[in-house]
């Protein structure tokens, strides 16, 4: 059963006030450091861009996260999912443990990807190569496919041959 994706998510209260999950237009000012450190590239200048910010005890904000949709057709596409580690390590270990125990910023970043771009398309797609994403995709109700780096999130139920076509689709483009 998947969840109701019409309602907004927000952000669990244990990380309200000092963490705040938003879209914004340029990804490479927000995120450009992050992304080369994971990735070794600059973030896509394309596609619609989500950000993990926190605000530090001296209310200096970080960018604590970063995640990359765009749609091709009726699928959405997520990836280049990070989080900051170094910023993970130096906050306070009780904000870092609420972090945790809300499931993880890339979590986080998930549930309003999901929320936000649902209507105008039938399914997200995740391209996984790291096993810990990959643990975070499937918590956030990611399903695999029959390929090892694929997931799917229907956000609606689909027939099995509407499935297969549009995993296909998304297997087409490559990784993303």
């Amino acid at each position: 059963m998947l969840p109701e994706l019409s309602q907004p998510s927000e952000l669990p209260a244990s990380l309200r006030g000092w963490i705040d999950v938003l879209e914004v237009q340029d990804g490479e000012f927000f995120a450009a450091d992050l992304f080369q450190r994971k990735y070794g590239v600059a973030p896509p200048e394309y596609g619609r861009h989500i950000v993990a910010l926190y605000r530090d005890s001296a209310a200096a904000m970080h960018t604590l996260s970063y995640l990359h949709f765009w749609q091709q057709d009726r699928i959405g596409l997520i990836g280049g999912g990070c989080t900051d580690g170094a910023i993970m390590r130096a906050m306070p270990n009780d904000r870092a443990g609420a972090i945790n125990a809300a499931g993880g910023m890339l979590r986080q970043t998930l549930l309003y990807a999901f929320t936000r771009f649902h209507t105008g398309i039938d399914a997200f797609f995740g391209h996984a190569g790291d096993e810990r994403a990959r643990e975070v995709d499937l918590a956030a109700g990611f399903k695999q496919t029959h390929d090892k780096h694929l997931l799917i999130r229907p956000v609606r139920a689909l027939a099995d041959e509407q499935e297969q076509a549009l995993i296909e689709q998304a297997l087409s483009l490559g990784s993303f």
